[in-house]
């Protein structure tokens, strides 16, 4: 089967290109692997305070808002969409053994959670390990927990946790943090928050259903200490979802896809928006003005070649 563009990806920048593919005129499909949209807006369990228009809808409820955009015009997407291959080159997507053929591909896998890499976090999802205080902070209170990470998510989860933990203690690799100065500020200020700089978890071992210990490594003191949590909140940013596009495309050293002003990648034809291409802001709002960009790249180029 052949389409004009295939988006692969339903977060709010494929949602943001199939629309704007519609209104342009492309016959376009969405695929999308999980089974409902939204991609990152889901892990968005607070406001989204700098989309215009939505000033207090969660990450689920604007993604409600997008869904139901989509289907006011009945656009053509599939969830669970397992994609079995993607042969940038041939501009051509495998889908349960179908070639699905397109003119432009719009790649808008966005980004994953960073993780530990132990295999206890799979192993106790939402009952040791969490990723989101916002969203978990309830199930925790009462234990003293470790929040690893040194950006904004990981400061506010430290003061989110700390108004019903007993202790909070978060872990940095580094001395240097990247988050705001305000929460920064706020966090040292607070008794129940013990920060620890240039230290690292080298493993983890389990106590019980409900604890585990860490071997947390200081290098600045070249020395390790063990500390027992009934909770490990994982804050390390975000990793692009790439992997497939190794050896096809050009990717920058942590693995985001090379474009340029028009969303355009190094193949032909080939183009990446939103948080999968490491956006100078990682926003909704960004992801969905890159999905408006390629979509109108696409079509100029389309129109002039018909002339």
């Amino acid at each position: 089967m052949e389409y004009q563009v295939i988006v692969i990806g339903g977060g709010p920048a494929g949602i943001s290109a199939l629309l704007w593919c519609h209104s342009l005129g492309l016959s376009a499909l969405m695929l999308e692997q999980a089974p409902e949209l939204g991609g990152q807006m889901l892990q968005m369990f607070h406001p989204v305070l700098e989309y215009p228009g939505f000033p207090n809808a969660t990450g689920h409820e604007l993604r409600d808002q997008f869904a139901a955009h989509l289907h006011t015009y009945d656009l053509k997407y599939q969830l669970a969409a397992k994609i079995e291959a993607v042969d940038t080159t041939a501009r051509r997507v495998v889908l349960k053994g179908e070639n699905l053929q397109a003119q432009a591909i719009i790649i808008a896998t966005g980004a994953r959670n960073r993780t530990l890499g132990f295999a206890e976090e799979e192993r106790f999802p939402g009952t040791i390990f969490s990723q989101s205080a916002t969203r978990d902070a309830k199930l925790f209170s009462g234990k003293e927990v470790v929040v690893v990470g040194g950006g904004d998510s990981a400061f506010e989860d430290c003061l989110i946790l700390a108004e019903s933990c007993p202790r909070v203690t978060l872990l940095h690799r580094s001395e240097n943090f990247r988050a705001r100065k305000s929460w920064q500020e706020s966090v040292l200020a607070n008794p129940k928050i013990q920060v620890q700089p240039n230290c690292e978890i080298i493993s983890i071992a389990q106590l019980s259903v409900e604890m585990v210990e860490l071997t947390v490594k200081n290098h600045a003191k070249d020395s390790t200490e063990k500390i027992s949590a009934g909770g490990v909140f994982v804050r390390l940013g975000i990793q692009p979802n790439t992997d497939f596009l190794r050896r096809q495309i050009a990717l920058d050293e942590a693995g985001y896809v090379v474009t340029n002003q028009a969303q355009q990648t190094s193949v032909e034809w080939i183009y990446a928006v939103g948080d999968v291409c490491r956006p100078v802001c990682l926003s909704v709002a960004t992801a969905i003005g890159h999905g408006a960009i390629a979509a109108k790249d696409i079509a100029l180029r389309i129109k002039a070649e018909n002339y």
